[in-house]
């Protein structure tokens, strides 16, 4: 773990761990910006699942005063206060760390949670109005987001990932409402967010459904397109694109060739990546390949919007053999397919 620290934090764990009288010494010869640098290292500290065992590598006398003492980096918050306290004195200290505090909800607000369970976090959602899970799940981690909304009953998870799908922009108050309350319930159970475009969270939505896993996706888009086929297409179309075919494996690349016709496959390819276009030869037999590159060059010029439809009509059997379970993606949008 102390490999993946930056400096800044190594620094802030021994402030952390040395006397508070030194540490505030030391704060007190540093000027303004470096204080509110190594003040959000501190912070940032409290997000790290970070043992006595990696304090050891960063310094021996700090990992003896946590050892000692039975203080965790995730509770440092009395420790980072006394410091500053004693180095600046009670109103500067304090407004040092809630400015911090601010700068590091609106950075990675939501980074705290993903150390907790999926099946606690599911729990910790379970009583909340839909919209709110649905912001949580938005900006959560998304393969965290996936994993706990697998957690939820599958009449569910369509409504959320709808929801989700369909959020717009949230307001930054109230995203920092949500992230309060789910931080309180975390507390009490003893376990940055930027203007974005409605599309974010459409990707976002097709993400989470690809981090489902099990056969659940089909269910979930089906419960969608009841609801708003539109939401469901845009979905759909997000979750697998025509430059995902650069990460078919053998397999599967050469049964989705394999229900291609080439003058299709043809004109897909007129427009395409590199590496879309090395898997796809990669995986058709010489002759095969011979033929569809002939294809392709007797084309000629050709409008971009003929190219596209030909994607889309192999992404529609892409999608096709995933739905029916001749292909499974691990994945999708990026990850790897077998």
């Amino acid at each position: 773990m102390s490999e993946g620290l930056t400096k800044t934090q190594k620094v802030a764990a021994i402030l952390l761990g040395i006397d508070t009288d030194l540490s505030a010494n030391i704060l007190r010869h540093m000027g303004e910006d470096q204080v509110e640098t190594l003040t959000r290292a501190m912070k940032e500290l409290e997000e790290i699942a970070f043992g006595e065992g990696d304090l050891v590598s960063v310094f021996s006398e700090a990992a003896e005063r946590f050892k000692g003492a039975g203080l965790l980096l995730g509770d440092v918050g009395d420790s980072i206060r006394t410091v500053l306290k004693q180095a600046f004195g009670e109103e500067k200290g304090r407004s040092l760390i809630n400015n911090v505090e601010q700068k590091t909800l609106d950075q990675r607000p939501f980074a705290v949670f993903e150390e907790i369970s999926d099946e606690d976090l599911a729990g910790l959602l379970v009583d909340e109005h839909p919209q709110i899970t649905a912001v949580f799940l938005a900006h959560l981690d998304a393969g965290k987001s996936g994993k706990v909304l697998a957690q939820f009953p599958e009449e569910q998870r369509a409504n959320l990932l709808h929801r989700i799908a369909t959020l717009g922009h949230s307001a930054p108050e109230v995203i920092q409402r949500v992230v309060e309350v789910m931080r309180q319930k975390v507390k009490d159970l003893d376990l940055s967010v930027s203007h974005s475009e409605p599309k974010v969270w459409i990707k976002k939505a097709a993400s989470i459904l690809n981090n489902i896993g099990g056969s659940g996706e089909k269910a979930v888009l089906d419960g969608i397109s009841e609801k708003d086929e539109k939401i469901a297409e845009l979905i759909r179309d997000e979750m697998f694109t025509f430059d995902d075919l650069a990460l078919l494996d053998k397999k599967p690349m050469q049964k989705v060739l394999a229900s291609i016709d080439t003058a299709v496959l043809a004109l897909a390819l007129k427009a395409c990546g590199p590496e879309t276009e090395y898997n796809i030869f990669n995986n058709l037999s010489k002759r095969a390949r011979e033929i569809v590159l002939d294809e392709r060059d007797a084309k000629g010029p050709v409008p971009l919007s003929e190219v596209l439809d030909a994607q889309k009509e192999i992404l529609g059997t892409v999608r096709s053999m995933i739905e029916s379970g001749d292909i499974q993606p691990v994945g999708g949008g990026g990850e790897k397919m077998v």
